[in-house]
């Protein structure tokens, strides 16, 4: 099962494996403080693709088609995502409250999801 969460939102039990999926890490954050397993930041959008969406400079559905094709070339580690969530839950993190539906963490569990 694979779950999204803000790295603001408490750790829970029912997290199972929590996943760090940001390009940066969140300042004044430990690895305890956020429950983490593990960071993959080669899952996160690249700092190219942040700047624009941050700036304003493209679409949510260029975002999306930019961060797709980034992906295509990390297909071996959302396969890994997926086998993790084969096994257990898994929970990616990142900086967006959980309500954005404009975070690359909702695009990346269906990716993951697709992968299973």
């Amino acid at each position: 099962m694979v779950k999204t969460k803000s790295v603001r939102d408490p750790v829970e039990e029912s997290d199972g494996e929590r996943i760090l999926v940001t390009r940066y890490w969140p300042r004044g954050l430990s690895r305890k403080s956020l429950g983490l397993a593990e960071y993959r930041k080669e899952v996160a959008p690249s700092i190219e693709l942040l700047r624009d969406w941050k700036n304003q400079k493209i679409s949510w559905d260029e975002y999306q088609e930019r961060y797709h094709a980034e992906m295509s070339e990390h297909s071996q580690a959302i396969k890994e995502l997926a086998n993790k969530a084969k096994r257990g839950t898994i929970t990616l993190l990142c900086y967006e409250r959980e309500g954005d539906p404009h975070c690359h963490r909702h695009l990346l569990k269906k990716l993951i999801e697709e992968a299973q």
